[in-house]
């Protein structure tokens, strides 16, 4: 396939929202990272994040952003058509589905009209209820044979989406969840700094989290590790960056367990790096997840992690990182978070992330060659 007359590859991205998750700053630091001489990416969404999402800077860096209609299963024949009018209108020369629930559709449909497809299976699990997650299930089966390649984030994204076989596709590609370890790097001096704009003493232990507000974060679960953490360590605090449409609920069980006070709901912010350095340890109780880049982040900043054990060990780069079972109790967690200090060298452990193969800078050489061989290919 040819590509433009700027000689640029044109890559469509498709997700469902801007809103600041795990996809999102992967995709924040391909676009921070990736020559933009050689490529230009723009998006598909379903809505725009409703505070702080990422399409102010990836405007900055000359990406487009187009609504197309979230897929409910009713609407099958007009989503068809929506895509269909959509791609023809726009010559790309890949599409690439991060959002990979209805891929089987608008990939098809992209493929039919020449262009190159990519899925990329970001989670380990379905999200909604029953009814949804048997559908999203089915209509994500097809993927597999509508993409050109596959990637994943791990092993047990890529059997979700693709099945245990996975391995045996040609073009299937692991792809890490990568960041840029450097701006983790320990500071004293921007730890003191955030614990001041949080009204955070010296000597009160701050424990933290970063995720979405949606059901596989498991936030209700972390609200109660953490009212045993208080009757253990009273002198504590539990800082949640993210935003989302459970954090509501969130905010009203802390306050029923009377203990608003000490929790922190820190909503989107562009400053993850820096809060880390605040944390004294990081929680992270997820039901599912694909790879999560927050333990990644965590391990960067030299924080101690207490997760679940379901998490794939793929993000276990270090010794910090502890798990948990979450049929355990929740004081059970708390205890055993406790007792899970952060080393005092926290700056050790940086090294180790940045010289791993989650570098964000490898990562994206690595896309520009499979972008490249992709579009080449016939």
């Amino acid at each position: 396939m040819s590509v433009d007359k700027t000689n640029k590859i044109k890559i469509l991205m498709v997700l469902g929202n801007t809103r600041m998750g795990g996809v999102q700053a992967l995709i924040l630091n391909i676009l921070r990272n990736i020559d933009l001489n050689r490529f230009h990416i723009d998006f598909a969404i379903n809505f725009y994040a409703e505070t702080n999402g990422i399409e102010d800077e990836c405007k900055k860096h000359g990406c487009k952003f187009y609504i197309l209609p979230y897929f409910r299963i009713y609407n099958y024949l007009s989503y068809k058509w929506d895509w269909t009018k959509f791609l023809k209108q726009h010559n790309y020369d890949i599409v690439y589905a991060h959002s990979t629930n209805s891929a089987s559709i608008f990939l098809k449909i992209a493929k039919r009209l020449g262009m190159k497809t990519i899925s990329h299976s970001h989670s380990a699990g379905f999200r909604g209820s029953l009814i949804e997650r048997l559908a999203k299930k089915y209509f994500a089966k097809g993927v597999g044979n509508v993409s050109d390649y596959w990637f994943a984030c791990s092993d047990k994204a890529a059997i979700r989406l693709y099945g245990k076989d996975y391995a045996n596709y040609k073009h299937y590609y692991a792809i890490p969840n990568a960041i840029d370890a450097t701006k983790y790097l320990f500071s004293n001096d921007i730890r003191k700094k955030i614990r001041k704009k949080y009204g955070i003493g010296d000597e009160t232990m701050l424990y933290g989290h970063v995720g979405t507000f949606s059901t596989p974060k498991n936030h209700k679960f972390l609200i109660e590790i953490f009212e045993n953490i208080l009757k253990k360590q009273p002198n504590s605090a539990l800082i949640c960056c993210g935003a989302g449409a459970l954090q509501p609920a969130i905010a009203n069980v802390a306050k029923e367990k009377d203990i608003s006070d000490r929790v922190i709901f820190a909503g989107v912010v562009n400053n993850v790096n820096e809060i880390m350095m605040g944390m004294d340890a990081f929680i992270f109780p997820s039901l599912f997840e694909g790879f999560p880049v927050s333990i990644l982040e965590a391990q960067a900043a030299g924080l101690s992690i207490t997760m679940s054990d379901v998490i794939t060990t793929e993000v276990d780069l270090t010794n910090l990182v502890h798990r948990c079972n979450l049929e355990e109790a929740a004081e059970v967690w708390a205890s055993r978070i406790i007792n899970n200090s952060t080393p005092t060298n926290r700056s050790y452990y940086n090294d180790i992330v940045a010289n791993s193969e989650y570098n964000i800078k490898k990562t994206v050489k690595k896309f520009e060659k499979l972008y490249e061989e992709l579009v080449k290919s016939k």
